[in-house]
């Protein structure tokens, strides 16, 4: 004698349906997922103005003016990433008629290292446990009289450099970094955490 502990009981034709129905229903739960992760893989990004006030933006931008401190030497290669970064800023500079900005080493290993240790940290922000802009400036051993920073973060591109650097030219007060005159020098650092989040950082300076 057979026993059965489910019911109500399903001919074979019925069990077949509610196999199709289960499978289906599966094939949709994977389906929303995939589209929620393609959603989330957003950058996430806000904006910090001069005041301290945050709102929702792309990317964060700060401008900072101050005496200038001693420097240092630094040998740092751009990485293919950080220099096509470069190019797609100065680029945007040749289109409004603004000279070239030039690549600067020291900048480089500051910015490079702020997004280092925002991917491994987990952090977006200007200030750092290392400290804000003009502490991390100063600690790296950079001379300054006028400073800016942008910074970005993106997750699930082909190519986040041209991404991040769309943004920037979208957001007023990171475009208004990117083209300001008086900049004349510039480094960027890229870092890409365990999970694919691509950290982004670029510093401009007037010495």
């Amino acid at each position: 004698m057979n026993h059965y502990k489910s019911f109500p009981r399903r001919s074979s034709s019925a069990s077949s349906r509610w196999l199709l129905l289960c499978t289906l229903s599966f094939a949709f739960l994977v389906a929303t997922s995939l589209q929620g992760l393609a959603q989330n893989s957003r950058p996430v990004a806000r904006l910090i103005t001069a005041s301290g006030t945050a709102q929702p933006m792309q990317a964060n931008h700060r401008a900072a003016a101050r005496p200038a401190v001693a420097t240092s030497s630094a040998s740092v290669v751009a990485s293919s990433l950080e220099r096509q970064a470069f190019n797609l800023i100065n680029a945007e500079r040749a289109k409004n008629r603004l000279p070239p900005l030039v690549w600067d080493a020291e900048l480089c290993r500051m910015a490079r290292l702020h997004s280092e240790k925002m991917a491994r940290l987990n952090f977006f922000d200007h200030e750092g446990p290392d400290g804000d802009l003009p502490s991390r400036a100063q600690a790296s051993g950079v001379m300054w009289r006028s400073l800016a920073e942008n910074i970005a973060l993106n997750q699930g591109y082909d190519d986040p450099v041209s991404l991040a650097v769309d943004q920037w030219m979208h957001s007023p007060g990171h475009r208004a970094n990117i083209l300001r005159g008086i900049f004349t020098h510039s480094g960027i650092g890229i870092a890409r955490a365990a999970d694919g989040r691509v950290y982004i950082t670029q510093v401009f300076i007037m010495r």
